[in-house]
This record gives C-alpha cells, sequence and structure tokens, in this order.
C-alpha cells in the first residue's frame, strides 16, 4: 500500500535554482519537475489592519524533494519560494522523506 509521500493530494512543480556563477548571480533554473506530494499549513502572521498580505508558511512533504533555499516551485496556481534549506528526514525505507517550508512569492 502506498502512503501520502509517494501519493499525496497535492501536486507540485518544482524549478530547482540554478548554479552559483563567479559573479554571485545565479544561473538558469534546473529542469522542471512535478510530483506528488502533501502541502498543509505550517504558521501564519496575519496582520490586524486590512489591506496587507498575510505571510503564511506551508510545508511541503515529499518522499523526495529535489529543491534548495533558491529554488522556486508552483503550487495550487501560485508561484512559491522554498525558505532555508530543505530536510531530509531519514528513518526506515517507509517513513524516509523530504520536508521543506515555502512562502508565497
Amino acid at each position: 500500500m502506498a502512503s501520502l509521500l509517494d501519493r499525496g493530494p497535492d501536486t507540485v512543480t518544482v524549478y530547482p535554482a540554478g548554479p552559483v556563477k563567479p559573479d554571485g548571480t545565479r544561473g538558469p533554473e534546473g529542469a522542471p519537475v512535478t510530483l506528488k506530494c502533501r502541502v498543509q499549513p505550517s504558521t501564519s502572521q496575519e496582520a490586524a489592519e486590512l489591506g496587507y498580505l498575510d505571510n503564511t508558511l506551508y510545508r511541503v512533504l515529499a518522499r523526495s524533494l529535489p529543491a534548495g533555499p533558491w529554488s522556486r516551485l508552483t503550487w495550487a496556481g501560485r508561484d512559491w519560494l522554498v525558505v532555508g534549506e530543505p530536510k531530509r528526514h531519514n528513518g526506515s525505507a517507509r517513513t524516509r522523506h523530504d520536508t521543506a517550508l515555502i512562502r508565497r512569492r
């Protein structure tokens, strides 16, 4: 039986960040990778006053997530940035997975 790590209800497309050039800029993004995963809310910092955008972070859980700290991804029709370094959770073959926090661009 496959788990949510293999057949999650959400679909994301990851655009891996390009390599760092000698001048400090980044090269072109890598080839996009589409995968099934689970996306869940992580934190929310909504402004009390109207007119301000909320700063909600979401957590992406996937068996394998080909993303880095400067990667971009699309989910739910919007562009998102990976916040920090994705984390690899090593465990048994059934529970091993990657997680990353994302923030709307």
